[in-house]
């Protein structure tokens, strides 16, 4: 999985100014100023361009919480070289000057004297159609979700890259979904064929993409891996072989289900668990007779 970077509380106007200007100007590189005076040591030591870009997430100073930009970093450079180089620096004044008027220049310290040291080139900034909670962010550092109890701006983290439908789509919670398609196909069913054949005819080829909001559980890898070497290959509800092997791992593939369920209070427990065939896994919570739903 790709490396990517989420950078913390970033003015909104700055963003929406570059996304305007890339918008009327496809590919413009523009420019991002963190405050802070020490580099960002994952972009000096990756070097991104624009053959090798880097994804970007951003938080905004006034949602901390969640990541409201996405962007591809095609550029990163020390502004304390700047000094020195008055060409270069009079070139990105000109360029602010076109394309980001309200940054004014590029600052080479801040409000204290502190040096502003990272100036970070991005292309394809854009918002997101829905706000993603930090948390869904996980750090290559050690493997854990961003925090998302933040107060102040600043900082940031390299993170795993997300998918790209993260964050643009509508928004819906699973369970709904899931009753309305349900009633939609009990309607059909009980429709006429002529009316359902019309239907179809006039129905898009290509499916709705959306995200969906759903609750899930943190199970206990070691309960299912005990489950799984307790059954030794076989269905504990009817007792067959299991019906193929992993890709993976060439092992007997079976589904850890709880007899009670985790969402009605049920143990994530080996003796609150058994391995059974998908077959038997969707009789249980699906079949006739059957209230069960969940993990």
């Amino acid at each position: 999985m790709s490396t990517a970077l989420f950078i913390n509380g970033v003015f909104e106007s700055n963003l929406a100014e570059i996304e305007k200007t890339q918008q009327r100007f496809p590919g413009k590189p523009c420019y991002l100023q963190p405050y802070a005076s020490e580099r960002i040591k994952f972009l000096a030591e990756n070097a991104p361009t624009p053959e090798q870009p880097i994804t970007l997430y951003l938080s905004l100073t006034d949602s901390l919480p969640y990541v409201s930009y996405r962007a591809k970093i095609v550029g990163w450079r020390d502004k304390r070289a700047l000094a020195s180089d008055k060409a270069a620096l009079a070139h990105l004044n000109q360029h602010i000057k076109d394309y980001q008027p309200s940054e004014k220049d590029i600052y080479l310290t801040i409000g204290d004297g502190k040096p502003c040291v990272n100036l970070i080139t991005v292309v394809d900034v854009k918002r997101l159609e829905t706000q993603i909670p930090v948390s869904c962010f996980i750090k290559t550092s050690d493997g854990k979700p961003l925090s998302s109890n933040r107060s102040r701006s600043g900082g940031w983290s390299p993170v795993q890259e997300q998918f790209e439908w993260l964050g643009t789509s509508t928004q819906l919670v699973k369970d709904n979904v899931d009753a309305s398609l349900l009633d939609e196909v009990e309607g059909s069913l009980s429709d006429s064929a002529a009316a359902r054949e019309g239907r179809l005819a006039a129905a898009s080829k290509l499916p709705e993409s959306i995200q969906v909001i759903s609750r899930a559980f943190r199970r206990n890898a070691d309960v299912i891996a005990a489950v799984l070497i307790r059954s030794n290959g076989t269905c504990e509800e009817c007792h067959s072989p299991a019906p193929f092997l992993r890709a993976t791992d060439n092992s007997p593939y079976l589904e850890v289900h709880h007899r009670k369920l985790l969402s009605a209070g049920g143990e994530d427990t080996v003796a609150n668990a058994i391995a059974l065939c998908p077959n038997c896994h969707r009789k249980l919570h699906f079949g006739k007779g059957s209230t069960q739903s969940g993990n």
